[in-house]
């Protein structure tokens, strides 16, 4: 039998280094550190409280799920930025569901519209021919400010009761 010959080096040690996959527990947490702070830039500051909530959670969370659960967080951010531009598109509409003034031009403009298209074309025979496809347009559009009235429950203000002057005599 012949005998091994002892390396100089620890040869084996650096192939075992060498072939062994890097680790990826932390790549991940650096990658998951990474989406949670994207997570909440993308959320704003004005969700700071909920920035440092995302961290901690991150934090208890396993190494190997990080990266999935920092894609949550930046799923979760995008939808909270995508309600605040909902919000911010609803407000004129609300605007206009809480004051009676706006909403009667809402329904007023397309049914005068239909009446003057319907009396270019075919004059004042024309509408009155076509009297209750105007009243359908009004009507629509009323039952829309009705609707949007009761899904975002919004109610224009009370009326106040018309002011009569004393009667004499009395």
């Amino acid at each position: 039998m012949k005998e091994e010959v002892a390396l100089p080096f620890p040869f084996f040690d650096i192939l075992d280094w060498f072939f062994t996959p890097a680790k990826p527990p932390r790549r991940r947490a650096w990658a998951g550190r990474r989406l949670c702070g994207l997570a909440g830039g993308i959320a704003g500051s004005s969700r700071a409280a909920l920035r440092s909530d995302w961290s901690a959670v991150l934090a208890e969370s396993p190494t190997d799920e990080t990266v999935r659960t920092a894609m949550g967080m930046v799923v979760a951010a995008l939808r909270l930025r995508a309600s605040d531009i909902a919000k911010a598109c609803w407000r004129p509409a609300d605007h206009v569901l809480a004051s009676r003034t706006l909403s009667n031009i809402v329904v007023a403009i397309p049914t005068v519209a239909v009446m003057v298209m319907l009396f270019r074309y075919q004059g004042c025979v024309g509408v009155l021919t076509n009297i209750e496809s105007i009243a359908v347009v009004g009507a629509a559009f009323r039952g829309l400010i009705v609707l949007g009235r009761w899904w975002r429950a919004v109610a224009p203000p009370e009326r106040e009761a018309p002011c009569r002057p004393p009667r004499r005599g009395s």
